[in-house]
């Protein structure tokens, strides 16, 4: 959405500019930059300043407005659409350089808007590029897949004290799988980290077990950003401790551009200055 102290009214608003990602100058992502296709199809350019550079594409204001995003957002073809294409322009460039990834629809007035942006928060920029070069983003998911306790049908319950221990039993069992999967977690926290597999951790909110087609309950889902030349060694070490741990399920998913570890600047995540161009959550 478009947000600027000089915004003019939407009914002049001609052109706005769409922000993928920032990156390190690199000759060969501009380069590449210019083949690619962004949001609806649009073309991909290199807006350059100081040291780092921006991933652009020129749309029309009227279909970045707060009223067209919030109709994209309810439209779930239309937001898996507007991600896939944003995300697949972040991704084409992370193979060339380090790349900070913007949150989808970030939206400027004009390139001066997002120049001044680059300018005033370069130290940062600098700084957290300089932190994910050479690195991509790995996840880890870790699953607890508690054994059936359900009885033969010769050993069902006959009284309701057989009831009750076999669902105490089974609770138990639940119970020690969902520590196992933690404790797991955490020595593959301790183990990646003191092994230098691993420079940076980010731990996610488990996801609903209706997002995987597959059985058990997320009990950790972390990102990892891990060392370019490691990647091997990395999975290598997390399915090894993995092994080792009875009733739990591993998911390893990589590499990825590194979205977990684009902090933006501090003063955005400390105030709602106008200034700053809104995001979709």
């Amino acid at each position: 959405m478009i947000s600027e102290h000089d915004t003019a009214p939407p009914e002049d608003l001609t052109d706005a500019v769409y922000a993928y990602a920032v990156l390190l100058r690199n000759e060969a992502a501009e380069r590449a930059a210019r083949e690619l296709r962004g949001v609806d199809g649009l073309p991909v350019r290199i807006l350059c300043g100081a040291g780092t550079a921006a991933v652009v594409s020129d749309v029309p204001a009227e279909s970045f407005t707060e009223e067209a995003i919030a109709q994209r957002l309810d439209d779930i073809t239309g937001l898996e659409r507007l991600a896939r294409d944003h995300h697949q322009v972040i991704a084409e460039l992370a193979t060339l350089t380090a790349v900070l990834p913007l949150r989808l629809a970030t939206v400027y007035l004009d390139d001066d808007s997002l120049l001044r942006r680059l300018h005033t928060d370069a130290r940062h920029f600098r700084a957290t590029l300089g932190q994910l070069e050479g690195h991509d983003e790995w996840g880890v998911k870790i699953y607890a897949q508690p054994p059936s306790t359900a009885p033969p049908p010769e050993d069902r319950p006959r009284s309701g004290r057989d009831y009750l221990r076999a669902r105490r039993t089974s609770r138990d069992g639940h119970d020690l799988v969902l520590r196992a999967a933690a404790d797991l977690g955490s020595r593959v926290d301790r183990t990646l980290m003191e092994a230098n597999l691993a420079t940076d951790v980010r731990h996610h909110r488990p996801q609903p077990a209706t997002l995987s087609a597959k059985p058990g309950e997320n009990v950790v889902n972390a990102a990892y950003l891990v060392p370019r030349q490691h990647a091997r060694s990395f999975r290598d070490r997390v399915e090894l401790l993995a092994a080792g741990t009875d009733g739990v399920r591993l998911e390893i998913t990589g590499p990825w551009a590194p979205y977990s570890f684009a902090s933006p600047p501090p003063e955005q995540t400390a105030t709602a200055d106008p200034a700053i161009p809104r995001t979709t959550p």
